[in-house]
């Protein structure tokens, strides 16, 4: 999906924090998202069609308002998000709660030396995560993403983005080169960040199907494949906002992620099975935070 709105509008909203603070930002933000609430209908409807869901199987998840008011407080939820992205980067987050056994084992994964692969999500800001590599700043982060659609906010965040032990690799698809050089950062006691709940430009037909909110959707199997590829750890790792601060939740996946070549496609659905279960607890616990704008489920067909 094309990236709507212009770099200058993207920075002016950022000046505006800069200069006004959060409470004038969030002001100014109101007319801007109530303009893409109106131009952008298939991410409304999108919106909608998951909102839903949620209600339907979550009924506590979500206040007893109007679906259409809801639907705009996503929107606005995504647009304090990219904020939220920008601060990030551009300064330290430190301020990061966590539940002590979680925190406990994450604090035993990095004095261990060992490196391992996390999957994380879209759900909240996992770039608040960087913290970590702050605290620990022998331990480097490679994270996996693509933004060429996303271009203008890329530029945004990149001008921002203070030092840290965290690098940002591009990629449209998971192939053996990049498999080799991954496990080699593995082998130095790095770690290796990949999302597990959008298809990445380049995988084709590479997914596997897993029950989400009470229905099938799509979900890649890179992550599983990578895994397979790394001989590491995985965890899963998701990072969202609760009564104003930001929480991290680490969770541990697999020890080692190894498939069986003669039931392949059946270990990558288990695989996948798995994380969207796990995904879906940490999202219904505030599902305002779940930034995927397209039809997930893809209802269409």
């Amino acid at each position: 999906m094309k990236e709507a709105g212009a770099l200058r509008g993207v920075k002016f909203l950022v000046s505006i924090y800069d200069i006004f603070g959060r409470t004038v930002f969030n002001v100014i933000l109101v007319p801007v998202m109530a303009y893409f609430f109106i131009r952008r209908t298939s991410a409304r409807r999108a919106s909608r069609n998951y909102l839903r869901r949620v209600r339907k199987h979550y009924p506590n998840a979500l206040p007893n308002q109007p679906l259409t008011w809801l639907i705009f407080r996503h929107f606005l939820s995504f647009g304090q998000s990219l904020l939220d992205k920008y601060i990030a980067w551009s300064k330290t987050p430190t301020d990061i709660a966590m539940a002590p056994d979680e925190e406990k084992m994450l604090f035993e994964l990095v004095s261990s030396g060992k490196g391992c692969l996390v999957i994380g999500s879209h759900f909240g800001n996992l770039e608040y995560s960087r913290g970590i590599s702050v605290r620990h700043p022998e331990l480097v982060i490679n994270v996996l993403l693509y933004d060429k659609h996303s271009e203008n906010f890329a530029a945004l965040i990149e001008g921002a983005k203070s030092e840290s032990r965290m690098n940002l690799i591009q990629v449209t698809d998971i192939d053996i080169a990049l498999a080799l050089q991954l496990r080699e950062k593995v082998q130095r006691g790095e770690w290796v960040v990949i999302a597990g709940d959008r298809i990445p430009v380049g995988e084709g037909k590479r997914v596997s199907w897993a029950d989400f909110f009470g229905d099938q959707a799509e979900f890649p199997i890179g992550p599983y494949v990578l895994a397979n590829l790394l001989h590491c750890p995985v965890y899963l790792m998701h990072c969202y906002l609760d009564e104003g601060d930001y929480v991290v939740s680490v969770e541990h996946f697999e020890d080692h992620l190894k498939l069986d070549r003669k039931n392949r496609q059946q270990a990558y659905d288990d695989a996948t099975q798995k994380f969207a279960t796990a995904l879906e607890k940490q999202v219904a616990r505030r599902p305002l935070q779940w930034f995927n704008f397209y039809e997930f489920w893809n209802e269409k067909d």
